[in-house]
Parts: C-alpha cells; structure tokens; sequence
C-alpha cells in the first residue's frame, strides 16, 4: 500500500504538469502529452498495487479463518 501511496502521489504530479493549462514545462504540448500519459501509467500501476494488497489480505483473513488449528477468535 505504501508503493501504491508513491505512485499515486508521482501520478497526480505528472499529470498536473502535463495539464495544458498549467505553466509548469512551458508552451510544449506534446511534451505536456507525454508528460500526461506517464501520470495515467503511474496510475495504473497504483491500481494494480493497491489491488495486489487487498487481494493479499483477504487472502490471509480467509486462510485464517478456515484453519482449525488459528488459536484466535473467529
């Protein structure tokens, strides 16, 4: 969860760069694609991390719960 933190945090600033009304990089719109379609990509690979995690941990509870032998509660 904390990759899928970073990523999320590097998308959201490369994406806000590569917006055509923002200042930051200059006048150069197809640097500002590039620089926009590489915020998508950290994107997507925020959600595939954060899918990644929650699958793990539901995975663990379910194992947890359907094992006879886990001294905790159920």
């Amino acid at each position: 969860m904390i990759a899928s933190i970073v990523l999320g945090t590097f998308g959201l600033i490369a994406t806000l760069v590569g917006m055509q009304c923002s200042k930051v990089g200059g006048e150069n719109y197809v640097l500002k694609g590039r620089i926009a379609a590489l915020g998508g990509v950290f994107f997507i690979l925020q959600g595939l991390c954060t899918m990644i995690a929650v699958s793990w941990y539901a995975s663990n509870i379910t194992r947890e719960f359907f094992d006879p032998l886990y001294p905790g509660t159920k």
